[in-house]
């Protein structure tokens, strides 16, 4: 829950009232403070009245807030302590008075001298996280902290200023704390050792289990100090750090890297056997005692430093000790493979270097690479690629530019009947057939055709003509209407393409791709596949996009919006973990407007704010009502990133919905991150101290770059479906979702992987490391009402 004051957050115990004042409810630590139980049903929400005193009640009869009432407490061991109330009028819904609410803290009291050093010294004595009892010279007890209490657990009554050592260590030698010695042989172990006068230490177990360490300190005026210890966790870590060095020289030697320890001189003394294989050396040309240029002398030998002689491969490793920084480098051998050397100094002025092969990594890493500039299904450069493309086409101005804009016919409805496997299947055979065909049609010319996303294409052609576009058009749509047969599966779809032609129609990139989207809209109205040029009289599609534009602006005050909840599951304990929250339209025309028709339209208009905070509001509100553990994850569009308020948005939903901020889990693209990313980051960042959780959604399909999860430290990484789809058919698609998981697990992120639709793709998402799924063979997704049901037979 998010504090309303910050004053709550230092506050020692928080105070509830009735309408008549008395006190219904206490937060904290009132007894740990005062020594006395919470006094419910008093009125007025300070002490008890007969030790803490009554303050003036006008301000509480007149129902006005009230701060820094500071009161004198005596505490049943003596002391004095002093606290400061504040406290201010609650009210009911219907605006009727319904009692005070407050918070007290222990504050120093006024200053006095002497006192003041007293108590002064008093605090720091509690403070201190080791149980303190002070006896006179006639061993009784004079002072003692509350860490004392809790390590002995002896009865309040014994534990007073003025009660002998002896009856202390009787009491305490009866409950168990002096293993194997009766309460008389405790007495005469602990009198005998006091009795030298000289400073002692004693480590024992207690019956709880903790290792106790007891110090015994004679002051000079003839007083005794008593500490005790909790020493567990330090036995513990001893054994740990044991445990740790015998298991570091196991793994020395059973590591997969190859390891080498140099002295001061340069000088070998560890070397392991995997460094040996790694290189193809002998344990008789390499071993301790040889030096390092020795040593580099013998891997030039072996072939490990294509092209250079043995002096100046030493020459270049030479400079590099030199340096005494740490380094990493990429060294590729003759055979090819890749091993990741790194180099670290030693306090002795020596250095280690670490070995690894890393040639599988290298070759992932440029596969997650290349998959941040195409799409992961077609292979196809994807949006980012594009436009890039095409911003260097117009940058050479060779003749004319066309951009097509393609766009499959009835891809919906094969995705519907037939199951994403079967759509995805239909994409890579139509990815092929245009792929030919612009290859046929192109010439010298120079193509590029790239995957939007979904069943949308787009190609650039530079030089061209009207002609030789609309010729081109023609032939895509001819081979992608002919007929297809998948899984035994007769299927049929179209193609309806828009064209856009420098200079005529435009000379940036955005305003050439929106006109032939916009012819392609013509396109679509005219019958589908079919072709059309833009025409500058072309605004049908505006109209409709207007329609949808007007529409929207008032849905959200009529209610038409609600949201659907896709529950994601938690492999390791086999269990929900939380839900995605989808926004469904329910027009009273239109029926059901897909997100896909109305989402883009929303973040063009700046709609998107309203609505994306309206989402948010609700998803809090409901995920309130869910078990505590159970997450709501929330999608944020870029364009709700622009106004710099969304942290500020964040907050309000939460605070609005009591809900714990660590229960909320906000999706972004790449795409959040392309703009102002100085002023983005430092929100997420804002968000994410505040305790929210940041996922990257669909890695690997739009604007995504390694670079980015360097930039923001990612609680998630959501893996596409579209990987997740190819897991059964490609063995690079099961590669790749290693990668991906191998590389979030390395940054302390885990994953998400969407559109699970089988148990076989479950299986290797398991075996693959993968954290969480999400998908039809889960849930689809369901109402809010139906969210609770589905916990409870979960």
């Amino acid at each position: 829950m998010l504090p309303d004051d910050l004053d709550t957050i230092a506050a020692d115990w928080c105070w509830q009232t009735d309408a008549d004042l008395r006190l219904t409810e206490v937060r904290g630590r009132y007894e740990a403070l005062t020594g006395q139980p919470v006094p419910l049903g008093h009125r007025w929400p300070g002490l008890v009245p007969d030790e803490g005193g009554v303050p003036d009640a006008a301000a509480l009869l007149r129902r006005e807030p009230f701060r820094d009432l500071v009161l004198a407490h005596r505490h049943r061991d003596g002391r004095t302590r002093w606290f400061r109330f504040g406290g201010a009028p609650a009210t009911q819904p219907d605006g009727s008075f319904s009692g005070y609410r407050g918070i007290c803290a222990e504050v120093p009291g006024p200053p006095s001298g002497h006192l003041e050093q007293v108590r002064r010294c008093e605090a720091v004595i509690e403070a201190l996280p080791i149980g303190v009892s002070l006896f006179d010279r006639d061993l009784r007890l004079i002072a003692f902290n509350d860490r004392l209490r809790a390590l002995f657990d002896l009865p309040p009554e014994l534990m007073r200023l003025g009660t002998p050592l002896e009856s202390l260590i009787r009491a305490s030698a009866r409950t168990g704390n002096y293993p194997h010695l009766t309460p008389d042989e405790a007495w005469d172990f602990v009198s005998a050792r006091i009795a030298r006068r000289v400073k002692l230490e004693r480590e024992r177990p207690l019956p709880s289990g903790l290792l106790l360490k007891t110090t015994i300190t004679p002051l000079p005026d003839g007083s005794t100090m008593v500490t005790h210890e909790d020493a567990t966790d330090r036995a513990l870590a001893d054994a740990k750090l044991a445990e740790q060095n015998r298991r570091l020289d196991h793994a020395l030697a059973h590591m997969s890297h190859g390891l080498v320890l140099f002295d001061a001189e340069h000088r070998v003394t560890v070397v392991n056997r995997q460094f040996l294989d790694l290189y193809g050396l002998s344990p008789e040309t390499v071993h301790p005692g040889i030096t390092a240029e020795e040593l580099i002398h013998r891997r030039t030998e072996a072939g490990n430093f294509p092209g250079l002689t043995p002096g100046e491969a030493w020459l270049q490793v030479r400079e590099r000790i030199a340096s005494r920084r740490r380094y990493r480098l990429d060294q590729t051998l003759v055979d090819g493979r890749v091993i990741a050397v790194t180099y670290a100094p030693t306090p002795d002025g020596g250095f280690v270097t670490v070995h690894e092969d890393v040639t599988a990594a290298k070759r992932a890493e440029a596969q997650i690479v290349h998959m941040a500039r195409h799409d992961a299904l077609t292979g196809l450069p994807n949006r980012a690629l594009l436009h890039d493309g095409l911003s260097e086409a117009l940058a050479r101005g060779a003749g004319v530019t066309a951009i097509l804009c393609l766009d499959l016919d009835r891809f919906k409805t094969v995705n519907d009947t037939l199951g994403h496997a079967v759509g995805d299947k239909l994409l890579r055979e139509v990815t092929a057939r245009l792929t030919a065909e612009v290859r046929a049609e192109a010439g010298a010319s120079l193509a590029t055709l790239a995957r939007l996303g979904g069943d949308e294409f787009a190609l650039i052609l530079q030089p061209t003509s009207r002609f030789r576009a609309g010729r081109l058009a023609r032939r895509l749509i001819e081979a992608v209407g002919r007929g297809y047969d998948i899984d035994g599966k007769r299927i049929n779809v179209g193609l309806s393409v828009g064209i856009a032609l420098t200079p005529a129609d435009g000379r940036e990139p955005e305003g050439l791709l929106r006109a032939a989207d916009m012819a392609l809209y013509r396109a679509k109205a005219d019958g589908r596949g079919i072709s059309r040029f833009f025409e500058p009289a072309m605004d049908a599609a505006i109209q409709t996009r207007r329609g949808v534009e007007l529409d929207l602006g008032t849905a959200l005050a009529q209610e038409q919006f609600a949201l659907a909840f896709q529950p994601f599951l938690d492999l390791s304990a086999n269990r929900i973990a939380g839900f995605e929250a989808l926004l469904r339209w329910h027009h009273p025309v239109r029926g059901v407007v897909s997100p896909a028709a109305f989402v883009p339209i929303a973040e063009e208009t700046g709609l998107i704010v309203p609505l994306g905070e309206w989402v948010l509001r609700q998803a809090c509100r409901e995920a309130a009502r869910w078990p505590h553990a159970v997450r709501v994850s929330v999608n944020l569009s870029p364009v709700q990133f622009r106004g710099g308020a969304i942290d500020a948005t964040v907050i309000a939903a939460l605070r609005e919905a009591d809900l714990d901020p660590r229960r909320l889990e906000l999706e972004i693209t790449e795409g959040v991150l392309l703009q102002d990313s100085e002023a983005t980051l430092a929100m997420l960042h804002r968000l994410k101290r505040l305790g929210v959780r940041i996922a990257m959604d669909d890695f690997g399909t739009g604007y995504s770059s390694l670079g980015y999860l360097r930039a923001f430290p990612f609680d998630k990484i959501k893996i596409d479906r579209a990987f997740v789809a190819d897991l059964a058919v490609r063995p690079d698609a099961l590669a790749i979702v290693r990668a991906v998981t191998t590389l979030a697990d390395s940054l302390g992120m885990s994953t998400t992987a969407e559109g699970v639709e089988t148990e076989e793709q479950l299986a290797h998402l398991r075996a693959a490391g993968c954290t969480e799924v999400q998908g039809y063979l889960i849930s689809r997704p369901v109402a809010a009402g139906a969210v609770a049901p589905m916990l409870r037979c979960g």
